[in-house]
């Protein structure tokens, strides 16, 4: 690979679009190119040019103070450039540039509002894929690959860890420092994400652990509702089916004695008429005239008793309704005053026992034993009121009472009046003449007719009482069916008794033992468990991307170990080449003396490399954040030329401080030739003599490199198979001219001839 040409429009001096054109590789030589001009002519703007097209964001290096001073500034007679355009365009054709071109061409972009393009054949791209992609060709702005003006001597006056920056590239580990850069880059970030992931993850914990215990206590909910709904069925159904049944009962014993009743009625209405009749049709005098007012008394004494037996049937009924009532509204206490009242019980327990056990006279065991009795009465109302009380237990309005002990007084003077009036006209019936035995006959028949009436209509009042006071229980058992379970009452109404029936006595303690356990529970919004499913598919989730990021952290963590190994060892064998090139040219530019490569160990943990200089909030070089496990954190620089004894470099002169450096930069390159090598001016400050010995190491070097050498110098001219003047007018924009300096020489052989 090898740079084919630079272009440049709007870069610094050169406004116009400009295109240098560098041969191709022949005869075993990668070629050279000098660059040659006046000072001011704009010769260093192309090494900038370069600089800035590779990524340098050094404004210090590049010349300037802010970012828009690469763009051309205008003149007198120019106006300003809106932008700054480099492109290098390589030849890919052996792709040592890892994409599928055979032709690269890298282009850097600046416009004046800030705005900053890379571009790869015309396609936008980073920074970073740029650096990655001349670092796998060898290529880069740093150490030896352009060497500006000043940068010679910066090797010398550098620190030993600052000067350990132009041996990266030589030693051809910077695209592993760039894979372990991206991948220590990786480890950070995974690193952010994993202590951000465990974060949430511990404050998810605590919630996700209440939301358990609530989905736990919402399952038990439900498996308790689901036995109460059954059990609710069983009993209610039960409740209903059986009060259903007994109304049937009722109601078909009520229509029977009704039946009888007016049957009855009819037979009593029929002897009436009979016997009204014939005491019309018999003479005047003939009937005894003591019987009539005896039988109208008798009578009205009917009358009386039906009377007082109905308003004894009302009071009844309304007793028995209210025995209805009071059972159908009693209501279990709530958990909270069961508890309460428990522990009030076992609290006058426990003193009780603590009085007893300290009793010492007859008198505190009297009073211990009234205390007792008080608790057993208080245990006994508490279990009272724990359990349905039954009808019987229910004491009805004493006004009530009264009013029925009344009427049955009253009713039972009217049956003893009935009684005796029956018994008189029996007596009056027997001293009836003989004639008047059909009278009589019709009389028994009335009074046994009579007799029967009573007992229907008594049989009728009780089955009224009776069926008022189911059809109260049907109001209330339907309204506590509606009550408790809602939308599912149809389905206790609807409930048929099984063949083996249930005894709703049996089933109550259970039913209100679940009742109780579900208001212990308490009420739980539903959406808990959707909440609570919710939480769980996060929280396993933030657990598996836990176990994936530490499984990427320790996977990355390998490779960066494995990295540093080649890092270490790849840079330790180019380490020694280096030094050996460097006595070799040091010994070829000094024509003796002796120099050395003395590095510096790094301490046991890893350090952080310094590669880089903040100028103005930018960073000159290196990869930010980059750190290195290389065990050479420096390098020291020992050079003694030939016949003095020296320890110091600052004891060197100017022109030995330029060999010495040019060795060093020669060595470099001869231990891992790059593509293409830039050179500003870096033979100023050599003699004559060292001049030649320079050229002499390009041309042995430019079998494995392309130079570019900006130079004042004939000798190093003389190098190059190519030559661009650089010149610029009185508009202050630089023009180039080039001269094939190959084609020349033929043309004066040909000449000569």
């Amino acid at each position: 690979m090898y740079l084919a040409k630079l272009e440049l429009q709007g870069f610094k001096t050169f406004a116009q679009k400009i295109d240098l054109v560098f041969p191709r590789p022949k005869g075993g030589r990668c070629g050279t190119v000098c660059v040659v001009g006046p000072n001011g002519s704009g010769k260093s703007n192309l090494s900038d040019a370069v600089r800035w097209a590779l990524g340098e964001q050094s404004l210090r290096l590049l010349r300037g103070k802010q970012a828009d001073d690469v763009i051309f500034s205008g003149s007198a007679s120019r106006a300003r450039a809106g932008f700054a355009e480099v492109t290098l365009t390589f030849d890919n054709s052996d792709h040592a540039m890892p994409v599928d071109f055979a032709e690269a061409a890298v282009t850097r972009r600046l416009y004046r509002d800030g705005t900053s393009e890379y571009l790869l054949n015309g396609a936008s791209t980073r920074l970073s894929d740029i650096r990655l992609l001349l670092a796998h060709a060898n290529v880069g702005q740093q150490s030896y690959g352009v060497v500006g003006q000043g940068m010679v001597d910066h090797v010398l006056v550098a620190s030993p860890e600052e000067r350990k920056a132009f041996f990266d590239d030589a030693t051809g580990v910077r695209p592993l420092r760039l894979k372990r850069h991206e991948a220590a880059l990786k480890l950070q970030h995974t690193s952010e994400h994993l202590a951000e992931a465990e974060r949430l993850l511990q404050e998810i914990e605590p919630r996700l652990r209440t939301l358990r215990r609530q989905a736990s206590r919402l399952e038990k909910r439900g498996e308790i509702e689901g036995e109460l709904f059954l059990l609710e069925e069983k009993y209610y159904g039960t409740l209903w089916c059986e009060l259903q049944r007994d109304l049937e009962h009722v109601r078909a014993a009520g229509e029977a004695a009704g039946r009888d009743v007016h049957v009855e009625m009819e037979a009593t209405e029929a002897l009436e008429r009979k016997l009204s009749a014939w005491e019309q049709d018999i003479r005047p005098g003939e009937t005894d005239a003591a019987l009539i007012p005896l039988q109208k008394a008798y009578q009205e004494a009917q009358r009386l008793r039906s009377r007082l037996r109905e308003t004894e049937f009302e009071t009844e009924r309304e007793i028995a309704l209210a025995k209805v009532r009071a059972q159908s509204g009693w209501a279990p206490l709530p958990l909270s005053k069961i508890i309460e009242e428990a522990e009030a019980i076992a609290g006058l327990q426990r003193t009780i026992a603590e009085r007893l056990h300290a009793v010492k006279t007859w008198e505190e065991a009297v009073v211990c034993a009234q205390e007792a009795g008080i608790l057993a009465e208080r245990s006994g109302i508490f279990a009272r009121r724990l359990q349905r009380p039954a009808p019987e237990e229910i004491k009805p309005d004493p006004i009530l009472i009264q009013q029925l002990e009344t009427a049955g007084q009253k009713r039972q003077e009217a049956e003893k009046e009935v009684a005796r009036l029956e018994k008189e006209l029996e007596v009056a019936a027997k001293e009836e003449r003989t004639q008047r035995s059909e009278a009589s006959e019709l009389r028994r028949s009335l009074l046994a007719c009579q007799h029967r009436l009573h007992e229907c209509e008594s049989r009728r009042h009780a089955t009224a009482i009776e069926l008022a006071r189911l059809e109260e229980r049907e109001r209330y058992l339907s309204k506590e069916i509606e009550e408790q379970m809602k939308d599912r009452a149809l389905r206790a109404k609807a409930w048929e008794q099984s063949a083996e029936p249930f005894d709703a006595v049996v089933l109550y303690p259970d039913l209100q033992r679940l009742r109780s356990q579900l208001e212990l529970i308490g009420g739980i919004d539903p959406e808990t468990a959707k909440e609570y499913e919710e939480t769980q598919i996060r929280f396993s989730f933030l657990g598996g991307q836990i176990g994936d990021l530490q499984q990427a952290l320790r996977s990355t963590q390998r490779m960066i170990d494995e990295l540093d190994e080649r890092i270490r060892c790849q840079s330790e064998e180019a380490f020694r080449k280096i030094n050996k090139e460097f006595q070799r040219f040091f010994r070829l530019l000094f024509d003796g003396g002796s120099c050395a490569l003395v590095p510096l160990t790094r301490r046991e943990e890893e350090v952080t490399s310094s590669e880089t200089e903040e100028v103005g909030g930018t960073r000159s070089s290196g990869e930010e954040g980059e750190t290195t496990s290389d065990p050479i954190a420096g390098v020291e620089i020992e050079a003694t030329p030939p016949g003095k004894r020296l320890k110091s470099l600052s004891l060197l002169s100017g022109g030995e401080r330029a060999l010495t450096s040019i060795a060093l930069i020669c060595a470099i390159m001869a231990t891992n030739p790059a593509p293409f090598v830039l050179l500003d001016e870096v033979d100023a400050a050599l003699d004559e003599a060292n001049t030649v010995r320079f050229a002499s190491i390009l041309g042995e070097l430019a079998k494995f490199t392309q130079f570019i050498v900006i130079t004042h110098n004939r000798a190093t001219m003389e190098t190059g198979d190519v030559l661009y003047g650089v010149t610029m007018g009185d508009d202050g924009v630089s023009r180039v001219l080039s001269v094939s300096l190959e084609e020349a020489a033929q043309e004066g052989g040909t000449a000569r001839r």
